[in-house]
């Protein structure tokens, strides 16, 4: 057997709450993909981050050893030489965040950083670092590339960021590279060229590989292994093959949101004009109980889309009508009562709650906003967090302190707060393992019922999509490629874009 490049000996993390992780072993050689799986909040994210020593403030490694065997600098082990192990972050032991917007700093443009880190790290002036990473960055399937590098994080998609931080560890080439949930914000389409870049750069830089993911697909596609830190239910994996919640056609019911002819532009000025992300020419209609899905490849315009509707940005052309009154978006009060009915939760959950607020605090300052305009307005907080299926002692803990996919239900309960009319979920369950997924879903087909709740269904995951969608949009560049009842999209669509990403899932590999 291989001499491995990193062993894990009896690993035990914990909380001053509750264990994490208890007893935990297992050993990474070069040239392998190892899956480390597991339900949201198991602690997936916890071990990587105590294989770079980088534990959040709460977290503590109470037992067990984390040893590097690599080739260089010296064996070492932690906790023993925790003062040294930073020797290896970023250069032995690489790590792309599943935060994709957190990973970058805001307010630099992306080739500045990129290739502050790179020289950081490299420690090399035999290579161009920018000529090296504009190939890395083709490499991994990105496209004007000059516009990327010049641009800010916000002006950039998900999935974008995404693999401009695997480009940056292909440059890099550390021997082991560690991926959290890499797949989350891409599409299916994206999702396989990444999936093919994993694999190309093991074989091709025999770099080892810890992917941590709930989505089986890519575990049955690229893992040498799999580490299973919770068995899931296998009765309640989604089946891709039918929808577990029916379908509802569109009734008399007056429209509730509305769009005509929205037309939206990115243009980013300064020293050189810039166009981003567009919106063209799209027209929707969402009645109370009905679900919109809404998919296209990364950087096809959905974000913004769903940005739009709930008034971050103002539309260039067109309107927005809500119970069909056209918003002014020049005036406050109008795009109050949008925010008020329509709600947004957003792809970057983490990123999206108050760092520095306990849970409890950002759902309370909810309530008292809408406290301030309607008197009678009641909260009940444990309810809402026990609605997405979170525990009561979450309220008391920092965003920083929860898992992914414990702060995107913390942002749905927040929206569910103030009892809106639609709510748009953007990617909302894409770094949730499959039971609380469907858990999710369970809950918001349940609102729809109960509450007439209309969904904004924003994904890439045709799993979902077949799930919840009573009629589906797909967009390309910012315009409607095809659109149409869901039965009639998923089973006839017309347009090679929607048949790339509903086509059948891959076979494994044998």
């Amino acid at each position: 057997m291989a001499t491995p490049l990193l062993s894990i000996e009896q690993l035990t993390l914990e909380t001053d709450a509750r264990p994490i992780v208890a007893n935990l072993s297992f050993e990474i050689s070069a040239g392998e993909i190892v899956a480390l799986t597991g339900k949201s909040g198991s602690g997936k994210t916890s071990i990587a981050t105590a294989i770079l020593s980088l534990l959040p403030i709460g977290v503590k490694m109470t037992s067990g050893t984390i040893k590097w065997l690599g080739n260089k600098p010296e064996e070492m082990s932690l906790p023993k030489d925790q003062a040294k192990w930073h020797k290896l972050r970023g250069s032995h032991i690489g790590f792309t965040l599943q935060d994709v917007y957190g990973a970058f700093n805001p307010v630099r443009k992306m080739g500045d950083q990129m290739e502050a880190i790179i020289k950081e790290r490299v420690q090399r002036t035999d290579f161009n670092i920018l000529h090296e990473l504009h190939i890395k960055m083709e490499e991994v399937g990105l496209h004007d590339i000059n516009r990327l590098l010049t641009s800010y994080p916000h002006e950039l998609s998900g999935g974008q960021l995404q693999r401009c931080q695997i480009a940056m560890a292909i440059v890099i080439r550390p021997e082991l590279l560690i991926v959290d949930e890499p797949t989350s914000a891409v599409d299916k389409i994206n999702q396989a060229e990444l999936l093919h870049v994993f694999t190309m750069i093991r074989s091709k830089y025999n770099m080892a590989i810890l992917c941590i993911t709930h989505e089986q697909d890519v575990v049955r596609q690229i893992a040498s292994r799999e580490i299973q830190l919770e068995t899931v239910d296998k009765s309640i994996v989604i089946d891709l093959t039918k929808s577990t919640f029916s379908k509802k056609e569109v009734n008399d019911a007056p429209v509730i949101l509305e769009t005509k002819g929205l037309v939206y532009k990115h243009a980013f000025g300064g020293m050189s004009y810039k166009q981003g992300a567009t919106i063209g020419e799209i027209d929707l209609g969402i009645h109370p109980g009905h679900c919109i899905g809404i998919v296209g490849e990364s950087g096809s315009g959905k974000s913004t889309l769903a940005q739009l509707l709930v008034g971050m940005y103002a539309p260039l052309k067109g309107d927005v009508f809500l119970h069909g009154v056209a918003i002014d978006f020049q005036k406050a009060s109008d795009v109050y009562q949008l925010r008020s009915k329509v709600q947004l939760v957003m792809q970057d959950g983490r990123g999206s709650l108050h760092p520095h607020l306990p849970i409890r605090d950002i759902l309370v300052e909810v309530g008292q906003i809408r406290k301030k305009a309607n008197p009678d307005f009641k909260i009940n907080i444990v309810e809402s967090m026990n609605e997405v299926g979170l525990s009561e002692d979450i309220l008391d803990r920092m965003p920083g302190q929860l898992s992914g996919g414990e702060c995107l239900r913390v942002s749905i309960a927040r929206a569910l707060i103030v009892n809106p009319e639609v709510l748009i979920c953007d990617e909302s369950t894409s770094s949730l393992d499959p039971k609380t997924t469907l858990g999710v879903l369970q809950l918001l087909n349940q609102l729809r019922e109960q509450k007439g709740l209309a969904l904004i269904f924003i994904s890439h995951d045709q799993t979902l999509i077949r799930q919840m969608a009573d009629y589906i949009v797909v967009l390309a560049d910012g315009q409607v490629i095809e659109s149409g009842k869901a039965t009639d999209i998923l089973n006839r669509p017309t347009h090679p874009t929607t048949k790339r990403i509903f086509a059948p899932p891959a076979t494994p590999e044998e």
